[in-house]
């Protein structure tokens, strides 16, 4: 079977307010890898501290980083038309998706999720996070917390299961088609920019972190005012 694993690294878990910092991706083709894709994202915002001690992405790293908009037509060419693998796939395809709608580019996949299958398979008592999984099968593919290390674990696992299981319960294995409801966030407007720009030019240090302005969505922005003007 030939499917692409993923995995995603992000500055947070709400895929409204947070953004991608790392794209990870394998072909693979009968268990072995047979490409690559790896690139690194400018979130335009600050990496919270939790998330650079959680992958060791830093601030510095992040702002060199690729533009997201230059990186998802080469990840499309990259995944042809291939399901995609993942561990808690939903999580990473909701941000994929969102990014997809937002520049109006096409993205519907089929997908196997390698955390239903442990939770299906694997005993109730066995710790189903990647982590854990990685040391029941004494998988080691590199640096934990890291977009293409783990979307390689995530296909060992799969793999694994698929040996231990497949016989007796095949149609598990198959991709299935993956749902999200996602709408396009829209961009700053002109009105929120200026007013923004009159906030923290009146205050310069009112926000312990710089913010980039002109990548904010309509809904950030609007976050930020009210938390600017009740400061």
């Amino acid at each position: 079977m030939t499917y692409l694993a993923i995995d995603l690294e992000m500055t947070g878990l709400n895929v409204k307010r947070d953004h991608i910092l790392e794209i990870g991706a394998l072909r693979m083709k009968d268990g072995k890898p047979t490409g690559e894709f790896s690139a690194l994202i400018n979130p335009h915002c600050a990496v919270p501290e939790t998330i650079t001690d959680l992958t060791g992405i830093t601030q510095e790293m992040a702002d060199s980083g690729e533009e997201l908009s230059d990186v998802l037509p080469r990840f499309l060419d990259f995944a042809g038309d291939l399901p995609l693998l993942g561990h808690n796939l939903s999580f990473d395809y909701s941000f994929l998706k969102q990014a997809f709608v937002n520049a109006r580019l096409p993205f519907e996949r089929t997908g196997i999720d390698t955390l239903k299958l442990a939770r299906r398979f694997l005993p109730e008592e066995q710790k189903k996070k990647l982590t854990e999984l990685r040391t029941l099968y004494h998988i080691d593919t590199g640096t934990v917390h890291r977009a293409v290390s783990d979307a390689y674990a995530a296909a060992l696992v799969y793999e694994r299961l698929l040996a231990d299981h497949g016989a007796t319960d095949g149609d598990a294995f198959d991709p299935k088609p993956l749902h999200v409801s996602i709408k396009k966030q829209q961009s700053v407007t002109i009105p929120q920019r200026e007013q923004l720009q009159r906030l923290l030019s009146e205050n310069p240090d009112r926000l312990s972190e710089p913010i980039d302005i002109d990548h904010l969505t309509r809904s950030e922005a609007s976050r930020l005012i009210e938390k600017l003007l009740h400061s």
